[in-house]
């Protein structure tokens, strides 16, 4: 097995946990709701804790991978797993559970610095790119089916103990299987350019994080309303979710091609703007209706990611690569956690189903930034 075999192997176990035990919360939210009697907009302030924390991680991330090496980070970032893990099985109150929550986010944030500077090493960047996000496509698909099974099996702390299993799995392969390929600067100066275009995407990134986020972190919560399965509550909408983002495979690995084949600047355009009515529609459609949509949805989505980072990567030097990418982790992170306190607010106040076309209004000025984009490169 090749070094680059073995470093696909690690980037992707590293980005299915990411998503995988991220998404583990929207599928449990109507449990925690029942247990602590607390309301959607707590439950919207403890998804934006989570979120928060994820964007705080990537902005040490990005430096360290460039001090340290990718592999540093990823070592922390696995470690980090297996003890959040831990802290939120045994964690009986609230607090404790927002807590862990936090620490997780922190920790997963770790990762897209270092995991993106790795694959953007690769010889065709935009396809590479894809295989990563598929990767961690299927983590978000496996977190609320696999969430969803668990809590309501054995209770949704015995679901954040299992993925730290896997977490330790990684931790020995990347130890065992992993060396920087190049070495590290005996000197280390924090040198990198934030251009306009950089500037532009940052901006773009955000506000289609803060659509995303809001999306499917609310997504179970609505299907417990909007779809009957026959299954249990959170089982069914766990799995209606799980195959939502499913389908977001299909967006990554088309994203991926129509970048090898198109500029990537136009892409970004339509990438962003597809999303829009489909959110709208959202609002006014029940049922298997609501399903289908969504499904076409979860598809157009993802199309975003691997156009995105491959964009970021045709304009960054390779040396700067973990900072920049641990910027715009953090920025989109960080402002789509607001995602949380927003759709909690509106769900209690209003509508759920008010969420999602809200999302929709954040990606109009997205569309305008990403033209701009066009004549900035």
């Amino acid at each position: 097995m090749s070094n680059f075999q073995k470093n696909i192997i690690i980037t992707s176990i590293g980005h299915f946990l990411v998503h995988a035990m991220t998404m583990i919360l929207p599928a449990i939210l109507v449990l925690l709701e029942t247990e602590y009697s607390v309301s959607l907009i707590s439950l919207g302030k403890l998804l934006t804790v989570q979120i928060l924390f994820l964007g705080l991680g990537g902005f040490p991330a990005g430096i360290l991978a460039d001090r340290f090496g990718s592999r540093a980070v990823l070592i922390t970032y696995f470690i980090g797993l297996v003890i959040s893990s831990v802290w939120l099985y045994f964690s009986t109150t609230f607090t404790m559970a927002a807590i862990g929550l936090g620490f997780l986010g922190l920790v997963t944030g770790l990762y897209h610095p270092a995991g993106l500077k790795m694959v953007s090493h690769s010889p065709n960047v935009s396809r590479y790119m894809s295989y990563h996000g598929v990767a961690g496509s299927l983590g978000l698909a496996a977190g609320p089916i696999y969430g969803g099974w668990m809590a309501s099996w054995m209770g949704w702390r015995t679901a954040y103990l299992i993925p730290g299993g896997l977490a330790l799995l990684g931790l020995i392969f990347l130890l065992a299987y992993h060396h920087e390929s190049t070495p590290r600067p005996k000197e280390f100066k924090l040198n990198f350019t934030v251009t306009k275009v950089h500037l532009t995407i940052f901006t773009v990134a955000s506000l289609w994080g803060l659509a995303h986020h809001g999306l499917f972190n609310f997504l179970p919560y609505y299907f417990t309303e909007s779809v009957q399965t026959g299954f249990g509550t959170v089982v069914g909408s766990g799995f209606l979710t799980g195959f939502v983002l499913l389908l977001g495979v299909f967006g990554q690995l088309l994203g991926g091609r129509l970048g090898e084949r198109f500029h990537r600047k136009n892409l970004y355009i339509w990438v962003v703007a597809l999303n829009i009515p489909f959110l709208v529609m959202m609002a006014f459609y029940q049922g298997w209706y609501l399903v289908g949509i969504t499904g076409i949805l979860g598809a157009v989505n993802f199309m975003f990611q691997p156009v995105n980072n491959s964009l970021l990567a045709d304009v960054t030097p390779s040396d700067q690569r973990g900072v920049i990418y641990g910027f715009s982790a953090g920025i989109s992170f960080g402002v789509g956690s607001l995602a949380g306190v927003i759709g909690g607010y509106l769900g209690e106040m209003v509508s759920i189903n008010y969420i999602f076309p809200s999302m929709a209004l954040f990606l109009l000025p997205a569309v305008l930034f990403a033209i701009l984009l066009k004549k900035l490169i």
